[in-house]
């Protein structure tokens, strides 16, 4: 795991390249740690009902600020120890909804007519429907469900390692960036270890397969010289660095740039 604060750049051998800039989720990153690349193109990781689900994000704070962060604490679970944690944190604007880097980078590539491309497929794609099913599945064995009894347990222990890993932020930057980097790890960690190693790593070459498949329509504008952005939480960009380095076939991904979209901002 790299927890630095530089961007990750990797070199596609077809050409181009996908800069892996780290975020925290529901943080508002300070403006000096924003992308200052120049990209072509926006990779989501996540699906295209991602974005869906972030205008009705945006709807539910416009009626009741603070309702989506209330909910997700009140849901338990690791989701719930991250975002209550993320509270204490001074000097940042946290547990905010929708995630606020992603979603701003969206707003971004849809103003300028840049193409914005899915890391996950959709449902309706029958192979990613069942690597969900296994997934659910090897998450749900009874000792993964013990596992999550002892949570708070598995939590402190995490963060104790985790804590060593920490970087300390870029000068003039808000000195809570390291406590929230530690978190987000902790919570990245746990999440991975409730499912099984084989898995993450399939699912990391689906989403490897998919972003170099992003990058091959940006080369046909931009040949080698494509740049695809893609925001990811910090502590997960070493994971997605090393699928990309086995190289996984360009698999075409949903590219979303509609007046539809437009209107909506």
């Amino acid at each position: 795991m790299n927890l630095d604060w530089k961007d990750k750049v990797w070199k596609d051998p077809d050409g181009g390249s996908i800069i892996l800039h780290g975020i925290l989720p529901t943080v508002v990153l300070p403006n000096g740690l924003r992308p200052r690349e120049a990209w072509h193109g926006l990779g989501i990781i996540g699906s295209s009902e991602e974005v869906e689900v972030w205008a009705e994000e945006e709807k539910m704070e416009l009626k009741d600020p603070g309702i989506n962060l209330d909910s997700a604490i009140l849901g338990g679970g690791l989701d719930s120890l991250y975002l209550e944690m993320l509270t204490w944190t001074e000097g940042l604007q946290v547990g905010k909804f929708p995630d606020p880097e992603p979603r701003r980078l969206h707003k971004s590539a849809i103003n300028h007519n840049r193409p914005v491309f899915f890391a996950e497929p959709d449902m309706n794609d029958e192979t990613w429907a069942e690597f969900l099913e296994r997934e659910a599945k090897a998450m749900t064995r009874p000792k993964k469900l013990l596992r999550m009894i002892f949570v708070s347990r598995r939590w402190r222990k995490c963060m104790k390692r985790i804590r060593k890993m920490v970087v300390e932020q870029p000068s003039r930057e808000p000195d809570g960036l390291q406590a929230v980097s530690a978190l987000a790890a902790t919570w990245w960690t746990l999440n991975r270890e409730n499912s099984e190693e084989k898995l993450n790593l399939e699912k990391d070459k689906r989403y490897a397969s998919r972003l170099r498949g992003g990058l091959s329509k940006l080369r046909l504008d931009y040949g080698k010289e494509a740049v695809l952005l893609v925001p990811i939480q910090q502590a997960a960009r070493q994971s997605l660095l090393n699928a990309l380095e086995y190289l996984p076939k360009p698999e075409e991904s949903s590219s979303l740039v509609t007046p539809s979209d437009r209107e909506e901002e």
